[in-house]
């Protein structure tokens, strides 16, 4: 090595403090380059320890650690929800929301610690909902009269449609390796019908027709027998898409309302786009995505109606008598829409 050590080698508080010393003791000869060579340092170091001590009040030590952050916790959770509020909102908006005290560029670095993280995701379009004034009045009217009745005698039902070839809709693979999957375009299409109260499954049947009226008929006859005097039954508009004052089809049947009303069972509908307002929509979105579609067989043949039943049976005996009661917090009082800003 030469006479100076060598530039990256880190100069000890000690010996920073003794350059600034003789630097201001004033001498002759103790300028930049008699202390560089008498301290083995380079000149520009001691530029830096020098310039450091002036900005500091003659001491050079800057004390090590983070800087402190500008925002606190409160304003992190706050930049959190703006961008929950508006996936769209670009730094710029979210550093204004904070009331700009960090640079655009270091909103990106509080996002990243955020639990769960923030990612970039395609946007998937949705036909906005036509949510009218008389819409919302009519809910809160529906909402305020269906409180009346308990969780736990209430039943809802609804139908959905469940194909042969089900399958997971998204998978993991490295980066820009592609996913492929057997699958046959067409397969057998079945309709579910169920009945569920908060604390499990009243009925279920799997059925290879459509739900048409004789359909609804039938399952309601069979699922009447499983339910007790005075509670009720809530059913969405199915039946009611055309423009007949006094509907009769579907859950419109007068022989199914009669079937329920002879074992004591009263029948109310659920407010227009009632979806928002039936657990059950929860709960075939959880049937579907985490036990019916992982079971899709990887060679892409189509599950057998015996195979979709035995995995609607399990589902049913172990997991809804948890779930419903998640499923009904969420939607039977309109938690979800008042959580969402609908009403």
């Amino acid at each position: 090595m030469s006479g100076t050590k060598r530039r990256y080698e880190q100069v000890q508080p000690q010996l920073q403090r003794d350059i600034v010393a003789d630097y201001q003791c004033g001498v002759r000869g103790h300028g930049l380059k008699a202390i560089a060579k008498a301290h083995q340092v380079p000149r520009t170091t001691i530029r830096h320890v020098l310039a450091r001590a002036e900005g500091k009040g003659g001491d050079p030590i800057t004390p090590r650690g983070h800087k402190r952050r500008k925002l606190d916790g409160d304003d992190e959770a706050k930049l959190c929800r703006e961008l929950d509020r508006n996936p769209f909102a670009t730094n710029r908006d979210l550093a204004a929301a904070v009331g700009n005290k960090i640079s655009e560029r270091r909103v990106s670095d509080y996002l990243a610690r955020a639990k769960p993280r923030f990612t970039a995701k395609v946007v998937q379009d949705q036909e906005p909902e036509e949510l009218t004034k008389e819409w919302k009045t009519e809910v809160k009217q529906w909402l305020e009269q269906v409180k009346r009745i308990p969780l736990d005698k209430r039943i809802y039902e609804n139908e959905t449609p469940i194909y042969a070839n089900e399958a997971p809709t998204k998978g993991r693979s490295r980066k820009g390796k592609p996913i492929f999957r057997a699958r046959s375009r067409y397969a057998k299409k079945y309709t579910l019908h169920m009945y569920a109260k908060r604390s499990g499954v009243v009925h279920w049947d799997l059925a290879a027709k459509n739900a048409d009226t004789k359909e609804i008929e039938r399952v309601a006859r069979e699922a009447v027998e499983q339910m007790e005097e005075g509670e009720t039954l809530i059913w969405d508009r199915l039946g009611r898409s055309g423009r007949a004052s006094h509907p009769t089809s579907q859950h419109y049947s007068p022989e199914a309302k009669a079937t329920f009303k002879a074992h004591g069972v009263t029948t109310k509908f659920l407010p227009p786009k009632g979806k928002y307002f039936n657990p059950l929509e929860l709960l075939f979105n959880d049937l579907k995505s985490h036990y019916i579609r992982p079971k899709f067989l990887a060679k892409g043949q189509p599950l057998a109606k015996s195979q979709i039943e035995g995995l609607i049976r399990d589902y049913v005996d172990e997991k809804a008598p948890t779930t419903l009661r998640g499923f009904f917090s969420a939607r039977a009082n309109g938690k979800h829409a008042v959580m969402n800003q609908m009403l």
